[in-house]
C-alpha cells in the first residue's frame, strides 16, 4: 500500500510540474490546434506556417524542460513521420539527451552501493564525468589489474521520477484518445506501451550487463568486432561496470584515415555486421546512432550503449528475413502477405491497392546508390502506407526502421556511393542456402523424424496383434464422435420436454372435459377439474424451468 501511494504522490508532483510548465509555454491554444490537425494544410499561407512553426517551438522547448521521459518520447516519435507534421517531426530531432553532469562523491558512492572497498578493486578512477546523459554519467577508470574501464552510474532518484512520468503520460494519452479522433487515428496508446517498456528496460543495468553479455557470446567467432566486457562483481542496477572502448566514432571521416583506415572499408564492415545481427542473432542494437559505433586503432568496429535493444524470436527472424527477400526482390503480392503475418493489428481497405502502392514504392529501389537512393523517404512511405491501413507492427520492425535510417546517415558520410542492396543480397543467398540446407531441414522436423522413427519401431508388433484379434474374432470398432454425442443428448432431452408438454395438454383437456360433471364444484367448475388444471399448469412451469436450465 505505501508503494502505491508512493507512486500516486509522486505522479501528483510530476502533474503540478507539467501544468506549470504548459502555462509558462502558453498552451491555450492546444485544443485548437488537435482540433484543427486534420484540415488540409496544402493551401496554408505563409503567416500559418510560421504560426505553426512557433506552436511546435514551444512543444519541443517545454518538452525539454520536462525532463528525460518526455525527451526521450520525443525522440522516439521523431521516427515517425508518418503520425506528425514535417515542422513537428524537425523539433523532435533537435531535442537532446545531453544534460549538465550532477556532483556525485563517486568513491562513498561506489562503496555504499557496490558494498566494497574501492581501493581493492580500482587503482584510479577519474571523478570527473567524461559523458553525461538523463539516466546516467559515466567515468574512466583503472583496474588493479591494469584494465581500463568505463563506469556508468545512474542519477539519483531517475527511476522513481520517470516511474511517475510513464503512468502521468499515460492517463494523459487515455485522455486524449477518448476525445480526440485524430490521438486515436495515429494509435499513439500502442506508440507509448512500446516507449514505456522499452525506457524501463533501459533504466535497468541489470538488463543491460546480460544484452552485453548477449552480444559478446553472439559474436564470440567474429574477428572483425570487439565487443564490450563486463564486471558483474562491480556492477548492480545502479552502477555498471565495463570495458573501455578506445576509438573513434564511425562517421568521423578524418580520424579513421588518419589511423590508416579505408573508410568505405570500415562502412562495409558496420554493415555486414549490422545485417549479422537482424538477419542472423535476431538480436540488435536499437540505436545505433555515430556516437554510439566506435572504430578501433586496428580497423575493429565496437557497438556501444546495449541498453537500448531489439530482439526477435526465431519466428520473427524468418519472417524478416521473408520480408527483405520480397523488398529486395521487388515481389509486392508476397510483401504485404509477408506483412499481414508479421502485424500485431491489421485493417487493410482494399488489398489490390495496397499492393499496387507497395509495387510503386519498390520501383524507386531500381536507382540503387546511396546518393541516389533516399532511405529516409522510402521509409517515410513505407510508414504512411502501414499508417493508412492501420496497420500495426511490432515494436522490433520499428527500431529496425531507425536503425536502418541511422546506418544511411552514416553511410552518405563515409561512401555516398555504397550500393545497398548489394551489401544485402549475398544475405539473401545465405538465408536461401540455411533455409534448404539438410542441417535445417533435420532441427525443424526432429520430432517429427523421431515420432516417424518411434512408430516404425512399434509398427510390428502392433500389426500382428491385429492380425492375431481378426483371426480370432475379437477385432472391434468403437465409434464416438462427440458432435453425434451432443446431438443425441440434445434429442432425448427434446423428447423429454415432449413428453412432458403431452402430460400437461392431457390434464388440461381432461380438465376441461370433466369440468361440468356432478360434483362438489367450486365457481362452478367441478373440483376434480380444478385438480387436473392445477397439475396441468404444475407440469408446464416445471416444463418450462427444465428448459431454460437446459438453454442456459
Amino acid at each position: 500500500m505505501e508503494g502505491i501511494l508512493d507512486r500516486q504522490k509522486s505522479k501528483l508532483k510530476r502533474a503540478a510540474k507539467l501544468m506549470q510548465i504548459l502555462t509558462k509555454y502558453g498552451f491555450e491554444d492546444f485544443k485548437s490546434k488537435l482540433d484543427n490537425s486534420n484540415s488540409n494544410n496544402n493551401n496554408a499561407d505563409d503567416s500559418k506556417i510560421a504560426q505553426d512553426t512557433a506552436f511546435y517551438e514551444r512543444i519541443r522547448r517545454a518538452i525539454e524542460e520536462l525532463g528525460p521521459t518526455y525527451v526521450k518520447f520525443g525522440q522516439t516519435l521523431s521516427t515517425r513521420e508518418d503520425l506528425f507534421p514535417t515542422t513537428l517531426i524537425k523539433e523532435f530531432k533537435k531535442l537532446q539527451d545531453n544534460v549538465m553532469p550532477g556532483e556525485i562523491d563517486l568513491i562513498p558512492h561506489l562503496e555504499k552501493e557496490l558494498e566494497i572497498v574501492v581501493a581493492d578493486y580500482f587503482s584510479e578512477i577519474d571523478n570527473t564525468a567524461i559523458a553525461s546523459a538523463s539516466i546516467a554519467q559515466t567515468y574512466k577508470a583503472k583496474l588493479q589489474s591494469g584494465e581500463d574501464v568505463i563506469l556508468k552510474v545512474k542519477r539519483s532518484g531517475i527511476k522513481e521520477m520517470v516511474s511517475a512520468d510513464l503512468l502521468l503520460m499515460k492517463d494523459i494519452i487515455e485522455l486524449l484518445t477518448n476525445y480526440y479522433s485524430v490521438v486515436k487515428e495515429i494509435n499513439l496508446t500502442h506508440v507509448f506501451d512500446a516507449f514505456a517498456k522499452n525506457l524501463q528496460e533501459e533504466l535497468s543495468f541489470n538488463n543491460e550487463l546480460k544484452n552485453i553479455q548477449l552480444f559478446a557470446r553472439n559474436f564470440r567467432d567474429h574477428k572483425e568486432i570487439q565487443t564490450m566486457q563486463v564486471y558483474p562483481k562491480l556492477s548492480n542496477d545502479n552502477i555498471l561496470c565495463i570495458s573501455f572502448i578506445n576509438g573513434v566514432k564511425i562517421n568521423d571521416k578524418t580520424a579513421i584515415q588518419s589511423l590508416g583506415l579505408d573508410p568505405e572499408k570500415i562502412l562495409d564492415k558496420c554493415f555486414e555486421l549490422y545485417l549479422t545481427q537482424l538477419l542472423e542473432h535476431g538480436f540488435f542494437h536499437a540505436d545505433p546512432h555515430p556516437g554510439n559505433i566506435f572504430v578501433t586503432p586496428t580497423g575493429k568496429i565496437a557497438f556501444i550503449d546495449l541498453g537500448a535493444v531489439a530482439k526477435m524470436s526465431p519466428h520473427d527472424k524468418e519472417l524478416l528475413e521473408d520480408f527483405v527477400v520480397y523488398f529486395i526482390y521487388k515481389d509486392a503480392p508476397r510483401l504485404v502477405n509477408t506483412l499481414k503475418k508479421m502485424a500485431l493489428h491489421v485493417d487493410i481497405k482494399d488489398d489490390k491497392l495496397l499492393v499496387r502502392a507497395f509495387q510503386e514504392l519498390l520501383d524507386i529501389i531500381n536507382t540503387h546508390s546511396l546518393e541516389e537512393l533516399d532511405i529516409k523517404a522510402l521509409f517515410s512511405k513505407f510508414s504512411h502506407l502501414l499508417n493508412d491501413n492501420n496497420i500495426i507492427m511490432p515494436e522490433h520492425i520499428y527500431l529496425l526502421v531507425k536503425g536502418i535510417v541511422l546506418m544511411e546517415g552514416i553511410g552518405r558520410e563515409l561512401s555516398p556511393s555504397l550500393n545497398i542492396v548489394d551489401k544485402v543480397k549475398p544475405y539473401i543467398s545465405k538465408i536461401a542456402t540455411q533455409r534448404i540446407s539438410l542441417d535445417k531441414i533435420l532441427k525443424e522436423n526432429i520430432g517429427t523424424l523421431w515420432e516417424m522413427k518411434r512408430l516404425l519401431h512399434s509398427a510390428p508388433q502392433s500389426l500382428t496383434s491385429i492380425v492375431d484379434k481378426l483371426n480370432n474374432g475379437e477385432f472391434k470398432v468403437s465409434v464416438n464422435h462427440r458432435e453425434f454425442e451432443r446431438y443425441r443428448g440434445q434429442e432425448l432431452r427434446n423428447n423429454s420436454l415432449n413428453r412432458m408438454l403431452l402430460i400437461a395438454a392431457v390434464l388440461f383437456i381432461g380438465a376441461c372435459l370433466l369440468a361440468n360433471i356432478e360434483q362438489t364444484a367450486y365457481l362452478g367448475i367441478s373440483l376434480i377439474s380444478w385438480i387436473l388444471f392445477l397439475m396441468s399448469i404444475l407440469v408446464f412451469i416445471v416444463m418450462l424451468i427444465k428448459k431454460y436450465k437446459l438453454n442456459d
